[in-house]
């Protein structure tokens, strides 16, 4: 016997097709047997065929006085005819009963049994499944409904038509036994799972004279689908639902796992779909946990965008009763979280409490706060993980691909702030990066570490300016104190998963793992071009944050900004560069006025958010003096840019003008003797160039010293000889 090759799907949908079209022979044939039944009690009747055009007499006396069902019932053990279709009838219920068991002995269960089962539905009410499903197949079914109807507009099934076919007189008497009329009714109510769950949609009763019993009764397209084999989410919950790409969860979280998954498998047993909260940070991975307890209990996770949501209350309750049947219908869990703000508004909690009273199915809420309503919640907190737990979960997302990265894992452990699903976005961003570089898709570690660069930005450039670093260790001109500091800095910043992690540093510091500095000295010594140089060296971005723009007179709304600043950071392990820190600090006094006691706390909350930072902090001030000490202690770094030398002021002149700049005798001797900082240095280059092109010459000392007048005029210092020297009344 040839082995059968096709797919297990391909093999559940020929064998539900096969017991669709038994179950629609069983149909047929009570309908077939309803005709003769009303033939007999027709045959004499003079307005045969015109039924539904015309009112008459005998119609209303038959209306009247319509023959009992034990009339029916016995006409069906006496007719001849009716007692063959009764014979076929049990042979047919004999071969849905095999083809029943046989599926169920290869694992598989008929589409519609499985919906009764899911939906806890009446045999009756799947019987109503089929009547609607019936004409969608096979339209042939439309002629007899009428007929059976009596009337040729009711060509659709109606509530009445299921009851004269699936309850009492029928041979398939079990299928409707134990049901009162009462019950059967219920069947049709807003309430019931056949249109609680949209499973048929029935007509409105706007007319007065469609009484229920008769209102037309449809299949939903979605049910229509699934009943045929086929179970697509349906276009209308595709609007809120988005499916969740499977992520490894942290290591950190297995045994948080493991107990969700032995609760909740438990009350899923008992019936009861359970509601979940889970607590954490945005990078504690709590949609990866969802989708792995998820995926443990057999359910597959979509994300319900609550934002999507309509914004009429009784238009979102209709999507929420939708989102219910798809849930059932995909074996769904969703995962609910506040709109791409990131926290849960007032209108977002309502919502929120909404989906948990109304919808009843298995919940991840991942949302910060929320209002509760009755709906019993389990909590579960998801610890943080720290840059060693990173790490691991970085293992996990790479697989054998962290083989080729040299150890560099550690160091975007630490650098980098993600989360599962960040990290997944990120390898698959480094993977394009190295085929569009020709390496077949092998991960160089550059190629990740500048995919989580790329990844990591975004929010920040709301928040601060960036600054594409330009600059090198040969560019800047510093003591050789200031200019040591500034490695070690980029020592510790680039060192930091060997010390903290493999050397155990991280679990003594109490304070937290960020590197924090300050650089102070005048304006123009060189602090914006010091950061430069160390987010070109680390490949890091660089940030701009000027604190006179931060720093609020409102109580409490300067911690408000600084905490967008670094949350928004936190991901990325960017530098920030605080610029005018003047703003904020201050020579801490004796705290006499409410305003200094304020102005302390504001300066604690940057140095805790600088110290708990895991990238690189850095301060600017041109008015170090002014720092309290207290706060001074809490700084990792202190690095002073004093004004240059003459020594330095002449290496700065040396390099001040590009290699292609055509550049005649110039006199660094003297013009080293102006006392201005490296910026105003710049400046002065820069203007004497634009000179020099303007009379198409190279640059020479008049352009300079000319330059260097507007200069001295601009931040109004004085011209004088002993600075200019011979060239004082030049220029």
């Amino acid at each position: 016997m040839p082995q059968d090759t096709r797919s297990p799907v391909d093999v559940w949908a020929s064998l539900n097709r096969r017991y669709l079209d038994t179950a629609l022979d069983r149909l047929r044939l009570l309908l077939h047997r309803k005709v003769v039944w009303l033939r007999s009690i027709w045959e004499d009747d003079p307005l045969a065929g015109y039924e539904g055009t015309v009112v008459s007499d005998a119609r209303a006396d038959r209306a009247l006085f319509a023959p009992s069902d034990d009339a029916e019932h016995a006409f069906y053990r006496k007719d001849e005819r009716a007692n063959e279709i009764t014979g076929d009838l049990q042979r047919v219920r004999q071969a849905l009963t095999r083809q029943k068991k046989e599926m169920q002995e290869a694992g598989l269960v008929p589409a519609l049994e499985l919906l009764g089962q899911m939906f806890g539905l009446t045999t009756f009410e799947c019987d109503v499944l089929l009547l609607c499903l019936a004409p969608e197949l096979d339209a042939s079914f439309q002629k007899l409904y009428a007929y059976v109807q009596d009337d040729p507009s009711k060509s659709h099934a109606t509530p009445q038509l299921a009851i004269q076919l699936f309850t009492g007189t029928t041979v398939d008497t079990d299928r409707g036994a134990g049901l009162s009329r009462e019950d059967v009714w219920n069947s049709f109510t807003p309430q019931a799972p056949l249109r609680r769950f949209r499973l048929i949609q029935m007509s409105s009763d706007q007319a007065s004279e469609i009484t229920r019993s008769i209102r037309p009764i449809h299949l939903d397209e979605r049910v229509a689908a699934y009943l045929r084999g086929e179970n697509r989410i349906d276009e209308r919950a595709s609007i809120v639902l988005g499916e969740v790409s499977p992520v490894p969860a942290p290591p950190v979280h297995d045994e948080l796992i493991e107990k969700l998954v032995s609760t909740l498998s438990s009350r899923l047993e008992q019936g009861i779909r359970p509601a979940v909260h889970l607590k954490g940070s945005e990078t504690a991975g709590k949609m990866a946990v969802a989708q792995v307890v998820s995926d443990r209990l057999n359910l597959d996770l979509y994300r319900l965008a609550i934002g999507q949501l309509p914004s009429s209350r009784a238009e979102r309750r209709g999507m929420l009763r939708l989102l219910e049947r798809e849930a059932v219908l995909l074996q769904t869990a969703f995962y609910v979280n506040a709109p791409a703000t990131g926290a849960a508004d007032e209108s977002s909690e309502a919502i929120i409490e909404e989906v948990l009273d109304e919808l009843d199915v298995t919940l991840f809420i991942g949302a910060g706060s929320f209002s509760r309503g009755e709906r019993t919640i389990y909590e579960a907190e998801l610890m943080k993980p720290d840059p060693s737990a990173q790490r691991k979960l970085w293992s996990r997302v790479l697989g054998e691909a962290e083989l080729r990265l040299n150890g560099r894992v550690a160091d975007i452990a630490q650098q980098f702030d993600f989360g599962p699903e960040h990290m997944v976005k990120a390898v698959a961003a480094a993977r394009n990066r190295a085929q569009m570089e020709g390496t077949d898709g092998e991960i160089a570690p550059d190629d990740l570490w500048q995919a989580c660069r790329n990844q990591a930005r975004g929010k920040m450039d709301d928040l601060a300016r960036p600054i594409a670093p330009t600059y090198g260790w040969e560019d800047i001109v510093l003591p050789d104190d200031t200019y040591d500091q500034l490695r070690e800095i980029a020592a510790q910043v680039g060192r930091r998963s060997r010390v903290y992690d493999e050397w155990g540093f991280q679990d003594r510091l109490s304070r937290g793992l960020g590197i924090s500095a300050l650089f102070a000295g005048p304006s123009g010594t060189g602090k914006t071009m010091a950061a430069e140089i160390l987010a070109h060296d680390l490949e890091l971005d660089l940030y701009r944050i000027d604190l006179a723009s931060i720093v609020s007179k409102y109580i409490g709304e300067t911690e408000k900004n600084l905490k967008k600043v670094f949350d928004a950071a936190e991901r990325s392990g960017a530098i920030l560069f605080f610029d005018e820190a003047d703003a904020l600090f201050g020579k801490r006094t004796e705290v006499s006025e409410s305003h200094d006691r304020y102005a302390n706390i504001e300066i604690d909350y940057l140095l805790q958010r600088m110290e708990e930072y895991r990238g690189l902090a850095v301060l600017a001030t041109n008015r170090k003096g002014d720092l309290d000490r207290a706060f001074l202690r809490r700084l990792r770094f202190i690095v002073e840019f004093p004004r240059p030398d003459t020594a330095h002021r002449h290496l700065i002149w040396e390099q001040a003008f590009p290699p292609e700049t055509p550049v005649g005798s110039l006199d660094y001797a003297s013009l080293s003797r102006l006392e201005i900082t490296g910026a105003n240095i710049q400046n002065i280059a820069l203007n004497a160039a634009f000179l020099a092109a303007e009379n198409d010459d190279a640059v020479e000392m008049k352009h300079v010293i000319h330059a260097a007048r507007r200069e001295y005029e601009k931040i109004g210092k004085l011209v004088t000889e002993s600075e200019f020297g011979t060239y004082y009344e030049r220029g």
